[in-house]
């Protein structure tokens, strides 16, 4: 993603939410999936645990991430 695109995503979901989906992006498999913990992302990027929270619900709620089970998910697009 180059600068001008994460200005306007960052824009409209907000530069911390960018920054959470960019993690994931970056730390999936080449199937999409994703073994996280909250308390992980929140270190790696400086965000606090609510808002890991509310972006993990909020890609969820648009199918964009799918809950396996605890810890692991999937993200829809890949």
């Amino acid at each position: 993603m180059n600068e001008r695109e994460k200005a306007v995503f960052g824009a409209i979901l907000g530069e911390k939410k960018l920054k959470i989906i960019e993690w994931m992006l970056n730390n999936a498999d080449e199937c999409g999936f994703i073994f996280l913990k909250i308390a992980q992302i929140c270190e790696s990027i400086n965000v606090s645990k609510p808002t890991v929270i509310n972006t993990i619900k909020l890609l969820e709620s648009k199918k964009v991430l799918i809950k396996i089970k605890n810890g692991v998910y999937k993200l829809n697009v890949i």
